[in-house]
């Protein structure tokens, strides 16, 4: 493998695991809606919270690692694999 792509793919992850750090930070400090016993939930209830979007910033951001890392290691090598 050429070794500016090795150093590309390197780059990309660190930079990708520093954004799930970030993002998963700024999830432990949202306040989840505290909600009566008995009451039944309704989607407006959690209007404003950012939880679901964190997380799915998260997977999206986990899957791009995981792209690079499949990218980055198949070298050009023909693995059999079809894009």
């Amino acid at each position: 493998m050429d070794g500016s792509l090795q150093y590309s793919a390197l780059t990309r992850l660190l930079t990708l695991n520093n954004q799930v750090h970030d993002l998963e930070n700024q999830m432990l400090t949202e306040k989840v809606p505290a909600i009566p016993v008995g009451i039944e939930l309704s989607d407006q209830m959690f209007f404003g919270s950012r939880i679901s979007e964190i997380q799915d910033e998260i997977d999206q951001s986990t899957r791009a690692s995981l792209a690079t890392c499949w990218l980055g290691s198949s070298g050009g090598e023909d693995e059999g694999y079809e894009v």
